[in-house]
């Protein structure tokens, strides 16, 4: 095995990728997470690839996967990164993954999911998800000899959700279910189907929630104290830190926080949200606002750039989606303390208005909530008021 560092591994693997033809965001990417990996090594005292640690960095993946900080998507990348290097660094060779060819649907299929990928009524996260549910329902069409939606009927649509659910999670399979009643109920107001198969769609299927745990007040402080705000990458993040922990605003909707978002003379953020496509309107607090003034004016780099947050790197870019969670537990590995999810902050800032007593229509509204039962979940972490509903059993007589 060759002595090589995980820097000179990443090189030749980025330059192997290039030639080959994945895209610039794939790349990206892959540079992220072959960046993480060189930061962990570096971090366990070593710059050269070893396989012990090798090991032992895909222990800590997993680790954090079933932990609940990580994601599939999140551990899949970081593990297969991770399969690039030590495959390069032992053997001196590259295996690209297998890319398959996008399956090709016919002219017929191809122009119902144009209309559905058209619709101007949905969000962009929205026709996305849809599409999606709509592009992989087609092909199943299609490879079972079904070459039109006017050959569907309750029997066929049956079996493709049996054959969903043999390979989905139960939350997977909701979340398929709910867009394929999408799917099919605007082609049926187009005029494309005769039925809307919403009876066929409306099974709910069991669902297991984890209750997530918000990020104690005293780790957030201690987080925002240890920024170093005399440089541009301390006045960045600690403008976002700060921005999530009194706001509450989701992580994407931080990293894509455009001047056009803010009134300074009203003191407000008003801004569509990413995930459910509805505006928001949230008070621009003082030391909000005073942390990303300070980032803009002396900490932001030149561009032309909508968004205020950008890399702190040459080329200066928006954000990527790992923008505010890197930020956020670098500060937590200075401190000694794990990783974990910056949702954690949108959490705080719900459970602490259910414990002072905001009434949860105004949680759900300020955190953007589509649903209140998306807010019902901070009241199951108000454990001091839960107490009180404790039933008192003095002077109940024990039986068995």
């Amino acid at each position: 095995m060759q002595q090589i560092t995980i820097a000179e591994c990443t090189r030749v693997l980025m330059l192997e990728f290039e030639q080959n033809g994945y895209s610039e965001n794939t790349r990206r990417e892959k540079s992220l997470t072959f960046g993480n990996i060189d930061r962990w090594f570096r971090k366990n005292g070593s710059a050269y690839y070893d396989s012990n640690l090798a090991h032992k960095y895909e222990s800590a993946v997993i680790e954090k996967y079933e932990a609940g900080i990580f994601d599939k998507s999140r551990r899949n990348s970081l593990l297969n990164g991770m399969r690039y290097v030590s495959e390069y660094a032992e053997t001196g060779t590259i295996t690209l993954s297998k890319r398959r060819a996008p399956a090709l649907l016919s002219d017929y299929f191809q122009g119902v999911l144009d209309l559905v990928l058209n619709n101007d009524q949905w969000t962009d996260a929205k026709r996305r998800n849809v599409g999606y549910a709509a592009h992989t329902y087609f092909r199943w069409l299609q490879q079972n000899g079904i070459l039109t939606l006017s050959a569907v009927n309750d029997d066929v649509l049956r079996k493709y959700i049996i054959r969903c659910a043999d390979c989905m999670t139960p939350g997977s399979l909701d979340t398929i279910r709910r867009n394929l009643k999408h799917v099919h109920g605007f082609l049926h107001e187009l005029g494309i189907i005769e039925h809307n198969y919403a009876d066929t769609l409306s099974f709910t299927t069991p669902a297991m929630h984890r209750i997530q745990k918000p990020i104690p007040a005293d780790d957030i402080a201690e987080v925002l104290a240890a920024v170093d705000r005399s440089t541009s990458t301390g006045k960045r993040d600690f403008a976002m830190i700060l921005l999530a922990t009194v706001t509450g605003l989701r992580s994407v909707d931080i990293r894509k926080l455009a001047f056009s978002d803010i009134d300074w003379v009203n003191g407000e953020i008003r801004l569509v949200q990413s995930k459910t496509g509805n505006t928001l309107a949230l008070p621009l607090t003082t030391d909000v606002g005073e942390a990303i003034q300070d980032y803009i004016l002396n900490g932001r780099p030149a561009s032309d750039l909508p968004n205020i947050f950008l890399s702190a790197k040459s080329p200066h870019i928006a954000l990527h989606s790992h923008g505010l969670y890197n930020a956020f537990n670098k500060y937590r590995e200075k401190l000694g303390r794990p990783v974990c999810a910056v949702h954690g902050l949108r959490r705080a800032v719900g459970t602490n208005m259910v414990v002072a007593g905001i009434p949860v229509t105004t949680v759900a509204q300020v955190l953007g909530h589509s649903r209140i039962s998306a807010t019902k979940q901070y009241i199951s972490l108000d454990s001091a008021h839960l107490k009180q509903c404790a039933l008192d059993f003095t002077g109940l007589p024990d039986r068995r």
